[in-house]
């Protein structure tokens, strides 16, 4: 980001965040519950809870917003669910539960089930994040 600010030729950054970091942490997410920009999942209860990933997006992606803010960089973020896709050489803690599944594990198929997203699709939001912005400015 710092990089950026120095850069005249930047006009956007796509910060690539997750969907851990619009989640709330204790409440729950009913088909009448509406999401929206505002909500960020409350790093206190990641911490009470040692959900140390969830922590690690939010934070960053605070620190992100504030450096944003404080240095002039028009910033959008994408938050993906479980990037997964073609581009995965190896089973990892995303494709695992993908197994799970399929072989009919009992504990899978008990647990919430995560929002996958084809990596194709999570570079797509990239490119459409800032081709929306540059759309924008040509037609203004």
């Amino acid at each position: 980001l710092l990089s950026c600010s120095k850069a005249s030729s930047v006009k956007r950054v796509v910060f690539t965040s997750s969907m851990s970091t619009v989640l709330p942490s204790q409440e729950t997410i009913t088909s009448d519950v509406v999401v929206h920009e505002t909500w960020f999942a409350d790093p206190a209860s990641c911490e009470k809870s040692k959900h140390w990933y969830k922590l690690s997006k939010i934070l960053a992606e605070e620190a992100a917003w504030k450096f944003a803010k404080v240095n002039g960089i028009d910033m959008v973020t994408v938050n993906p669910g479980w990037v997964i896709g073609p581009l995965q050489p190896t089973f990892n803690a995303t494709v695992e539960p993908i197994l799970k599944y399929v072989n009919r594990d009992e504990r899978a198929l008990d647990a919430v089930v995560p929002v996958w997203v084809d990596v194709r699709d999570t570079a797509n939001a990239h490119v459409l994040a800032f081709e929306i912005h540059q759309l924008m400015e040509d037609i203004a």
